[in-house]
């Protein structure tokens, strides 16, 4: 006997997937994440534009992780052209990657994530019994796109990030609004860590993981010329396609990665395994007393992960904004860019995981070539994966209905499905 466990349009999610798990005589025989959006054939776009058009187009890839896309862009950029920028351009460029990531977090945590545990359909079915924490996650969004809009021009698509630094700056003033707006979010994210800690998470998809991160030195943070992996091996992001092997597979038009033959993961929950050391503040204590809880086995902790990391992102937000007020921000230091041939990789930590660009350029300054690869695409087979580990459990158990549990585990690695489907090469039949 076949039966058919389909989850149309995965529900709370960013863009259009299913899950389908084929079970043939009470055993799983076939398990697919399956992805129909549309290509959106960005690389092909950017072939032929000028290097200073590129932020601007690869922010229109994602609207809820537009300033990962700018930020990994314009560095990519940066090392193809032999460009360093100053101190301050680096912490502009850290400050709009915690804005993403504070952004994206709350979003994922108080909106998608928490009806699942509290038993909703949705966030706003919650309001009346949990409006405190609804109105805390809609005050740390609305915090992360502050920033947003003070450093990019608009906290969607901003239009300021160009190779060389920032078309404008934010001023004094407006660092000093950001400083109280963050001030007042710290609530919004304490509470985060509070409400995710104590949840008890199922154990149905525990199993062996292989985890990936960007390697971003002496403190925690989300960028870096290396990727570190859980094997113990460290690599320059250079050598991105070794680390991510993508390939096309026919019932999905996103593409899925693998290291060594193995599916794995990138996110918060690689982050903090990998570099959760590094952390400092209260983010660090709160790591330390719920590092139990973080469960290298369980995809699902990830939602805890990002609790804490928002904690981080705040604090250092709010430490980033104190060190440019104390130097004292300036207003014109755009690096004046030639344009060169020349190849440039970079990686940066988006709020899903790794984000790589790579772009080739041409005398003149017009790409010749770009990659892109997010983070969504790198955990689709391990998505995949645990949907099987999950399905195979929960039928061992006599579980009959299998669609929330294998939601809920989708839902945890927080997947951004639109920005996942890229640029597929389609050979010419002969």
């Amino acid at each position: 006997m076949v039966k058919e466990v389909v989850v149309e349009h995965i529900a709370r999610v960013e863009g259009h997937g299913n899950i389908k798990v084929v079970i043939e005589d009470g055993k799983v025989r076939e398990v697919k994440f399956e992805i129909f959006e549309g290509p959106r054939f960005i690389e092909r776009v950017l072939v032929g534009r000028m290097y200073y058009e590129v932020p601007d187009i690869v922010a229109r890839i994602c609207s809820i992780c537009p300033d990962p896309h700018q930020i990994a862009a314009v560095e990519a950029i940066e090392k193809a052209l032999g460009v360093s920028v100053d101190w301050q351009t680096k912490m502009l460029r850290e400050l709009q990657l915690l804005a993403d990531t504070i952004t994206s977090h709350a979003l994922h945590l108080y909106l998608l994530a928490l009806p699942d545990y509290l038993g909703y359909p949705d966030a706003l079915s919650m309001l009346d019994k949990y409006g405190r924490e609804v109105k805390a996650g809609l005050e740390l969004k609305r915090a992360g796109n502050a920033i947003k809009e003070a450093l990019a021009g608009r906290s969607i698509h901003g239009c300021t990030v160009k190779p060389g630094g920032y078309a404008r700056v934010p001023t004094p003033s407006e660092l000093e609004k950001l400083h109280d707006v963050l001030k007042r979010s710290t609530e919004g994210a304490t509470l985060a860590v509070q409400l995710f800690s104590s949840l008890k998470y199922p154990d149905f998809a525990r199993d062996q993981n292989v985890f990936m991160a960007v390697d971003p030195g002496e403190m925690y943070g989300f960028m870096g010329d290396y990727i570190l992996v859980s094997d113990g091996e460290r690599h320059p992001v250079e050598e991105y396609k070794r680390l991510t092997n993508e390939i096309s597979v026919p019932h999905s038009s996103a593409k899925h990665s693998s290291y060594k033959g193995k599916p794995f993961m990138v996110g918060a929950l690689a982050r903090l395994l990998l570099n959760g050391k590094r952390l400092k503040g209260q983010a660090a204590e709160m790591l330390r007393d719920l590092e139990p809880k973080l469960d290298a086995l369980n995809p699902l902790t990830n939602n805890l992960a990002q609790a804490i990391e928002t904690v981080y992102a705040v604090e250092r937000a709010i430490e980033v904004i104190d060190e440019l007020l104390d130097k004292g921000i300036k207003q014109d230091v755009e690096v004046k860019v030639k344009p060169k041939k020349g190849v440039g990789v970079s990686a940066v930590e988006a709020p899903r995981g790794v984000l790589y660009h790579c772009y080739e350029l041409d005398d003149e300054g017009r790409v010749v070539k770009a990659d892109i690869i997010t983070p969504t695409v790198q955990n689709a087979a391990n998505i995949e994966k645990y949907i099987k580990v999950s399905a195979e459990r929960l039928l061992s158990i006599g579980e009959e209905e299998l669609e929330r549990p294998l939601e809920l585990l989708v839902r945890a690695y927080d997947p951004c499905i639109s920005c996942s489907v890229h640029l597929i090469r389609v050979a010419k039949l002969r």
